[in-house]
């Protein structure tokens, strides 16, 4: 009986014992298996990461290689806009001409002069020149000087004469406003008119000079012009 009970506890205790150690072997197995999985985590995470970088390495290197052979291009567009300036000159030099040609002064010449000039630019027929006279006309003169029986001017006024006939004439009174009143006075009066026969005739033309005038404002011009005109002004007495 008692060695029955020994042989039953040896037997539970062995089958103790092989459980256990089949445990032991169990708990070492999943141990070495996450081991092992985690390591190949790690590998896998390490390969990936280093692909990455290798790709961002190779990106950033062909992105310079790119932007370096941009720049010559850039280069010879820029070299090519300066050769193109080069060989088209003449839009910089009708650019400073022009700026020139603002900043030509009018300080030395009087106001007087200035008028004279642009009357005659604007109004007369010819501005092809050689001389400009310049007569002052004083109220009460006669219209047509020929004749005593003329009509009189209301106001003074100026005369602007050319050398020819053709260069025609320019009588007028200025306003002070930038307009003047034009007094359509002929550069030449009709020499065939008898003042003993034509008495009524010529007063009627010259009346008709004062009805018929006209008031005209200035256009500013040129200063280049202006002065062309100016240096070709010359004073003359009243007829």
């Amino acid at each position: 009986m008692k060695n029955s009970k020994k042989r039953f506890y040896s037997y539970v205790i062995f089958i103790f014992i092989v459980f256990m150690t089949a445990g032991c072997q169990d708990i070492k197995g999943k141990e070495t298996t996450l081991t092992t999985g985690e390591d190949e985590s790690g590998v896998n995470h390490h390969t990936e990461t280093g692909s990455r970088e290798n790709e961002s390495d190779q990106t950033d290197s062909n992105e310079e290689k790119g932007t370096s052979k941009n720049q010559p291009e850039s280069a010879s567009s820029k070299g090519s806009g300066e050769d193109q300036s080069k060989a088209n000159p003449s839009n910089s030099v009708n650019s400073n001409q022009y700026s020139e040609g603002e900043k030509v002064d009018l300080t030395p010449y009087t106001s007087n002069k200035i008028e004279w000039a642009r009357v005659w630019y604007q109004l007369a027929p010819n501005q092809q020149i050689d001389k400009m006279y310049v007569r002052k006309i004083s109220a009460g003169s006669l219209i047509n000087p020929n004749h005593e029986e003329s009509a009189v001017y209301p106001e003074d006024v100026i005369q602007l004469e050319g050398t020819r006939q053709v260069d025609g004439a320019v009588t007028y009174s200025g306003n002070g406003d930038g307009t003047v009143n034009v007094y359509n006075v002929p550069a030449r009066w009709n020499k065939k008119l008898n003042g003993e026969v034509d008495k009524e005739e010529i007063k009627k033309v010259t009346e008709g000079v004062i009805k018929t005038t006209k008031q005209v404002r200035i256009e500013p011009v040129s200063n280049e012009d202006i002065i062309a005109l100016i240096e070709k002004i010359q004073m003359v007495d009243p007829q």
